[in-house]
């Protein structure tokens, strides 16, 4: 029996390496808290990345930043908190949301990578 790999997760890989070819490094992946999870955290010169990854397939017609209404990107944001108070080597860089759009064309994939997608918001202490 073959087990069925979820599509977030390879938008998720295909994202990563997108990314890594750009010049970032990722630093971690699936960061899960109480009420959200950060799809890739990466780092470039002295700034934080916090990337929201969205698969998208031929037919879709909404854009992926469309997805991402205020209680989502409030979420992602405390969740980058929280992540950055855990993690006091970064904390004092850069932070910045992106969104990586994945589009499964049939024989293409293409990577749409939208830098400073959304603003931090609903988030009390930076």
């Amino acid at each position: 029996m073959t087990e069925r790999i979820p599509s977030g997760r390879i938008g998720e890989e295909i994202a990563a390496l997108f990314l890594r070819l750009k010049g970032y490094q990722v630093v971690h992946r699936n960061l899960r808290t109480r009420t959200t999870e950060l799809d890739l955290v990466a780092t470039k010169g002295d700034c934080v990345v916090f990337v929201e990854v969205k698969l998208r397939g031929r037919g879709s017609i909404s854009q992926p930043i469309e997805c991402l209404d205020a209680t989502k990107r409030r979420r992602l944001a405390k969740g980058a908190l929280l992540f950055l108070q855990r993690c006091p080597s970064l904390s004092s860089r850069t932070v910045r949301f992106d969104v990586v759009a994945i589009t499964c064309t049939g024989e293409r994939l293409i990577a749409d990578h939208v830098e400073s997608a959304f603003m931090a918001e609903g988030v009390t202490s930076w």
